[in-house]
């Protein structure tokens, strides 16, 4: 709200500061209120746009795009579901550009196609989606968008993992092998690249 024209801050009620010739900063309180008036989805279409508008260029080099669900810790509704949002992040700055309320994690899949129409331009863009999101119709969407996508492929794919199996994977190069404990166990993760 620091750099909101003076109009803006008059229609939403932030009232004039009687000692200067401006608007005085609105509470916390003040916040909050207008805030929970506001249609969460409308605001997140908002704020990331309003980021991505603000992204510099990319010197010529791909851009990149990392879709991600996750649910929120500490956030939750009636009967003890979680918040679980679908977002769209600039990895190399660290931005969330779009994110949905997907309710819950089995609704996330339904929620790709609209996540990303919320972003204008998708041409040249490298999406990384994980393992939830290598669906046929998320391949033939970014396509049609003229994007680039990396996929992670695991066991809950049986059709695609079986599909991928007869490539000579023992003759393509590893690309990064990395050993890490993650989410209580050993992970180790091999990186190839094929066209």
């Amino acid at each position: 709200m620091a750099d909101a024209p003076s109009c803006v801050l008059e229609r939403l009620g932030v009232r004039p500061d009687p000692l200067f010739s401006k608007r005085c900063t609105p509470t916390e309180t003040t916040v909050r209120r207008l805030l929970g008036r506001i249609d969460g989805d409308v605001l997140d279409r908002a704020v990331g746009g309003w980021l991505a508008d603000r992204c510099p260029g990319t010197d010529g080099r791909m851009r990149a795009l990392a879709v991600d669900g996750k649910s929120l810790r500490g956030a939750g509704r009636a009967k003890g579901r979680k918040v679980h949002l679908l977002a769209a992040c600039d990895p190399v700055r660290g931005l969330v550009l779009a994110q949905l309320d997907v309710g819950e994690k089995t609704n996330e899949i339904t929620c790709f196609r609209p996540l990303l129409e919320t972003l204008t331009d998708l041409a040249g863009v490298v999406v990384t989606i994980d393992t939830m999101h290598p669906q046929p119709e998320h391949a033939t969407y970014l396509l049609g968008r003229n994007a680039n996508y990396i996929v992670i492929v695991k066991g809950n794919q049986k059709k695609l993992r079986k599909q991928l199996k007869p490539f000579p994977w023992k003759h393509i190069p590893l690309q990064s092998r990395t050993h890490d404990t993650g989410h209580g166990r050993g992970e180790i993760r091999r990186s190839r690249c094929a066209r």
